[in-house]
């Protein structure tokens, strides 16, 4: 069976997002995991040990009533097999703590998106999940709803690290029935070789738009809501740390902009 995490803070931007990972979950008969990272208790200098894992306790079982309480609204509007797990630290630590000891098919995360100028400089929780664990990830904008995938769109620049996403990409939609649109956003003119080379992918052929700008995240975003799109996926390039300091994230800008839920390989 496979296994979809959803990281959850009890907010309600966590709580749509649980409920967008669960009718997923359902359509493809997966085990979800609603799982909670959250921070030590401060106490105070003098405090003893005994006192810090009074806290330590307390504080887990707090967690675990309000994970079973959405584990009970979901069941009862929408069912499924729903499991928890929580632990201490930050998000990105207990999905790479969870991918070491179990197989996981996708992250599925809700996000406010960049409410401010550091959010679009660092990034905000879900981008720093999207960057640092090796998992397919659904990132779900704040008032998003799962409402079927129809028409899903693969935002490609030709290289062959993206379009080695492709076959990915269809084979989760597949249980959907969804059509996928191939959509490639640059200032300079497609060569018809590069645009074959997507294209001998599919079986019967897809549509491919060439879409002429410099502003990659604004001209998909903009492409998504023309094309009555259900979701966006694109594939993350793997840089080093001094590459990132230097090269845009297209992904992380998309990631932190849109209002459309996005598949992030």
């Amino acid at each position: 069976m496979k296994t979809i995490v959803c990281p959850v803070d009890f907010s309600e931007t966590a709580e749509k997002a649980a409920h967008y990972a669960a009718r997923i979950a359902r359509e493809l008969d997966a085990e979800l995991i609603l799982a909670h990272a959250q921070h030590v208790p401060s106490v105070d200098a003098q405090g003893t040990i005994m006192a810090v894992k009074d806290l330590v306790e307390e504080q887990q079982a707090v967690v675990s009533k309000d994970l079973d309480a959405l584990v009970s609204r979901l069941n009862s509007s929408i069912g499924g097999a729903i499991k928890t797990w929580q632990t201490f630290g930050l998000v990105v630590d207990m999905i790479n703590e969870m991918l070491e000891q179990k197989s996981i098919y996708m992250v599925i995360m809700g996000t406010k998106g960049a409410t401010n100028a550091i959010d679009r400089w660092i990034g905000t929780t879900s981008t720093d999940v999207m960057n640092r664990c090796d998992v397919p990830m659904i990132i779900v904008p704040e008032g998003s709803e799962f409402v079927g995938w129809k028409r899903v769109g693969y935002a490609t620049d030709f290289s062959q690290e993206t379009d080695n996403g492709i076959l990915d990409v269809q084979e989760l939609i597949k249980p959907f029935g969804a059509t996928l649109s191939i959509v490639h956003v640059s200032n300079k003119t497609v060569d018809a070789d590069e645009m074959m080379a997507v294209v001998r992918h599919f079986e019967p052929e897809v549509n491919v738009d060439t879409i002429t700008g410099s502003d990659v995240a604004l001209e998909l975003n903009d492409y998504v809501w023309s094309n009555d799109l259900q979701l966006l996926a694109l594939k993350r390039h793997k840089r080093n740390f001094f590459e990132r300091l230097f090269h845009k994230s297209v992904a992380q800008e998309i990631a932190i902009s849109s209002q459309m839920p996005i598949l992030v390989l």
